[in-house]
């Protein structure tokens, strides 16, 4: 079975060795997922050589992604085993640091004591412990009345849903991380958690600069500050990840259908690929099979046409890696054989780009075509292409391996990597050549071939050739 839609699969402790790793490739994942809240730089660097090793031994490109972890706010240190938060007791919320208990603890962010106020809701432990500000001491604490109790222990995450926070998406370890990724070569995209609005976009964008990189980020949304301006970040970014998780917790349940519905959308429009994440095959980190809910989210997120929906802690965690990726795969595959009639526009803004994309569309309904085939050097058509949602497999050659290595998340898209072509015409030469080895057209069969007058210079696609296969 093909499938269309890309799988994101983070590594960690059950997945980074070069054996796992190739299976999963093997089993569909498309990019791997290296996740920067956890772990050092010398096992990162160990990640990415494995996941280099593990491509090269199954004769597959993969996308790596960098996911910052944001300003992420957790419990600070609190007594041996935990305390037991009462409802309707009060807790104070300090600076400085101390050993918490019930009736005081500190945290990792002490700058949120500068921005809350009395009213404001405090969640705890994904909003398993809930607290609601009462008064304001700046800049020395402030005091919360427990409105839902539980066990509360060190490290446990907090979240301010209502509290907007006057500080930059990138925190000072992401500054360190972001100079180490950009002195690697075999990094492809970079996540940035906790995205409000589009500046934190630039602020990204110019870090990289300053470290000579230049990177595609993916906008985390996962704060409903984000939603109030999704559409200005959907422009601005290169793509969007759903991030269901924090974003779960920091608005109401009942509108995270909507909100990635809505989120998905607006890619589509945007030409930007988008991510589904979080729990979407949860119980397959103890069950070796997931449960029809999980399912059933799966084909959802491909329905609303997704470009790719993502693994957390299955993979990196899990004790069934290789079968969640496989439960993903067959899933999507069986879900696309619906989808197929399912019909999709060319993104807007695209020009004599987009032009050329909605010709190829308006041909392979007419004409019975293999494949398409698209001669790539920044990638734009092959992405442009992607967001059309065309029935006929999509080949992407490029001789630049990092190029090949991104394409893997668009939709759809089957990337090669093959020398430059001198001339136009041996575009069709190398096209027929990939596809044969590829399995996607025999002899006699139609290939739709795009590229662009002169080669490798982007921005210049202008010509579609209907090539018949000859042996």
């Amino acid at each position: 079975m093909i499938a269309r839609t890309k799988i994101v699969a983070t590594i960690g402790p059950a997945s980074q060795d070069v054996a796992v790793l190739s299976k999963l490739l093997q089993a569909g994942a498309n990019v791997f997922r290296v996740n920067f809240s956890h772990g050092t730089y010398e096992e990162h660097a160990k990640s990415l050589a494995n996941i280099a090793a593990a491509s090269q031994a199954v004769g597959k490109p993969v996308a790596v992604l960098a996911d910052l972890c944001g300003p992420k706010i957790r419990v600070g240190k609190v007594v041996a085993g935990g305390v037991e938060l009462r409802e309707g007791a009060e807790i104070v919320i300090q600076r400085e640091t101390v050993e918490g208990d019930a009736s005081r603890i500190s945290t990792t962010l002490p700058e949120m004591i500068d921005n809350v106020h009395p009213g404001e809701c405090i969640m705890i432990d994904d909003g398993k412990m809930r607290l609601e500000v009462t008064t304001v001491n700046a800049p020395v604490s402030f005091t919360c009345r427990v409105t839902r109790g539980g066990k509360l222990s060190s490290g446990k995450g907090i979240n301010l849903p209502h509290t907007n926070l006057a500080l930059s998406a990138l925190t000072e370890k992401d500054r360190r991380d972001v100079a180490w990724i950009a002195a690697r070569p075999d990094i492809d995209y970079v996540a940035l958690s906790f995205v409000q609005n589009p500046a934190d976009i630039h602020e990204l964008r110019a870090l990289l600069q300053q470290h000579g990189k230049t990177l595609p980020i993916v906008a985390k949304i996962e704060k409903p500050q984000a939603l109030a301006c999704i559409e200005e970040i959907v422009q601005t970014v290169d793509a969007v990840m759903v991030a269901r998780g924090d974003l779960g917790v920091e608005m109401e349940l009942p509108s995270v259908p909507l909100a990635q519905k809505r989120i998905v959308r607006l890619c589509q429009r945007a030409g930007k690929p988008c991510i589904v994440a979080t729990q979407m095959l949860e119980s397959m980190i103890d069950a070796a099979t997931p449960t029809r809910a999980e399912v059933c989210d799966i084909a959802n997120a491909v329905i609303d046409q997704t470009d790719a929906v993502m693994l957390s802690g299955e993979t990196a965690i899990g004790k069934y890696p290789v079968e969640a990726v496989t439960m993903m795969h067959e899933t999507i595959a069986a879900t696309e054989t619906w989808h197929d009639d399912h019909d999709a526009a060319v993104p807007d803004g695209n020009g004599s780009t987009g032009a050329i994309v909605a010709a190829v569309r308006a041909i392979t309904r007419q004409e019975k075509v293999a494949a398409v085939a698209v001669y790539t050097a920044s990638g734009a058509t092959a992405r442009v292409l992607s967001k059309s949602r065309l029935h006929t497999p999509i080949l992407a050659v490029s001789p630049d391996a990092s190029m090949v290595r991104r394409v893997c998340l668009y939709y759809g898209v089957a990337p090669v990597c093959h020398n430059a072509p001198e001339h136009t015409r041996d575009v069709l030469t190398i096209a027929q050549r990939v596809a044969l080895a590829n399995g996607l057209a025999k002899s006699g069969d139609k290939l739709l071939v795009v590229s662009g007058r002169p080669i490798g210079k982007p921005g210049t696609t202008n010509t579609i050739v209907l090539h018949t296969v000859t042996k």
